[in-house]
């Protein structure tokens, strides 16, 4: 914060000094003809001066922290031009000096002024406010002598939200960049609150449900008092780290000790592109003489086995849950195509760690990747409420050789997969 300068018409001068806040009528003073008896009225608080009378108007004692001026003004008569005056403006609570001022009543040492005298408090080059809330004096001295003192009030302001909301992602300045109530499973999910103020001591938190279930609540604390606008951001992370699962949730925003904002936000699957296959990474064989592309920056597990070969796909994002296993069998252990069926539910008996019990669906059907015909058999085990599993077998022969495919995926990837895996069939090539 600063006072400004002194500022007005001083007549006895005949100059306009623009840099001040001092606004006097002066009179003629003549050492010989008559003495001048000096007198000081009460100082006065107010928001302006009058630009005719000079006197103060808007008297208070009372001022929000955005006012863009503060004035104290004292009524003086029988000065001396050339005598000095100083206001000191001080924070009553910490005893600081916030701003101080001084000069001389007047570049015409040979005469007498009279008038208010006015002194301004304005905000700081580049500050928000005029000062921080709290009580405050101003004292007047005459010659290094205190004159007149009074005091006021910067109130402390409500703070107000300005926006609300739901983001994708933080922007390179850390502010909420894309406003969305529907997310991928990859996506960052931020909840966020803009005030115009933040104010030591004050709380504000979010809570998520899943239905009625509380899954987590985050707490934010403002430590400092903070008077531009600006954002209090929470991420939701699971406890597990984990991405959400596909499913609708609900966000509590709560400020002030109570609920200021409900939303209900979707989490839904990664959706599919061909993009994944963009870096044409290649799994090659040279035993059996082929090669397939496979998405990029999948892992990739390859196993001998005596049949002939296990090699395994999954992603490397521990979102999609999907995991791709490709046999390539010889062909003493291929069975006839009158047995894949029965061989599928022989593999799917086989399969550790995978909930085999419910009701368990099962469905054959013929189809085709490029120019590749397959013969599938899925299985879905799926309840009520979405969750589960679906494991499809794809049989089909190249050149020779009995491949198959086994796509097992949560059911928010099942579209997903089988598209990852058609892909994959219809790049297959044999070395020449």
């Amino acid at each position: 914060m600063k006072a400004e300068k002194p500022l007005g018409p001083i007549k006895a001068a005949g100059i306009v000094l623009l840099a001040s806040a001092l606004f006097l009528s002066a009179l003629p003073f003549s050492l010989s003809s008559c003495t001048h008896r000096e007198v000081f009225g009460e100082m006065v608080i107010c928001s302006d001066i009058d630009s005719q009378t000079f006197e103060p108007v808007d008297l208070g004692d009372e001022y929000e922290i955005n006012s863009s001026q503060i004035v104290a003004a004292v009524k003086v008569s029988g000065i001396k031009g050339g005598d000095r005056w100083r206001f000191t403006w001080r924070n009553s609570d910490t005893g600081k000096v916030i701003a101080d001022s001084a000069n001389i009543y007047s570049t015409n040492n040979s005469a007498f002024v009279e008038g208010y005298l006015s002194n301004r408090l304005l905000p700081a080059e580049g500050a928000s406010i005029i000062a921080e809330p709290g009580d405050y004096s101003v004292s007047y001295y005459h010659n290094g002598e205190l004159k007149a003192e009074s005091g006021f009030i910067i109130k402390k302001p409500s703070p107000k939200i300005e926006e609300i909301g739901m983001y994708k992602g933080l922007d390179e300045n850390g502010e909420p960049e894309t406003e969305s109530q529907v997310f991928y499973q990859g996506d960052e999910v931020y909840a966020a609150i803009k005030l115009d103020y933040k104010l030591s001591g004050e709380k504000y938190g979010i809570k998520w449900y899943q239905g009625d279930v509380l899954l987590g609540e985050e707490e934010y604390y403002i430590r400092e008092n903070s008077y531009i606008p600006g954002y209090i951001i929470f991420q939701l992370i699971n406890e597990s780290q984990e991405a959400f699962p596909v499913e609708s949730y609900k966000l509590e925003i709560i400020g002030s000790g109570r609920i200021v904002e409900e939303y209900i936000f979707e989490v839904i699957p990664e959706e599919y592109s061909d993009s994944i296959f963009a870096g044409d990474q290649a799994y090659i064989n040279d035993e059996f003489g082929f090669e397939i592309t496979h998405p990029d920056g999948w892992f990739i597990v390859e196993e001998e086995i005596e049949a002939g070969i296990k090699t395994g796909f999954t992603p490397d994002d521990r979102i999609k849950k999907i995991i791709i296993d490709m046999w390539v069998l010889k062909k003493d252990y291929s069975p006839e195509p009158a047995d894949y069926s029965s061989f599928a539910d022989k593999l799917l008996a086989e399969q550790e760690d995978q909930d085999q019990e419910g009701d368990i669906e099962k469905t054959e059907s013929s189809g085709t990747a490029g120019d590749i015909e397959l013969f599938e058999v899925r299985y879905d085990n799926i309840d009520k409420t979405g969750g589960g599993w679906s494991m499809t077998f794809s049989f089909f022969k190249k050149d020779g050789l009995l491949f198959l495919f086994m796509r097992l995926a949560d059911p928010s990837y099942i579209d997903y997969s089988e598209k990852v895996v058609d892909y994959m069939i219809g790049s297959i090539s044999f070395n020449e």
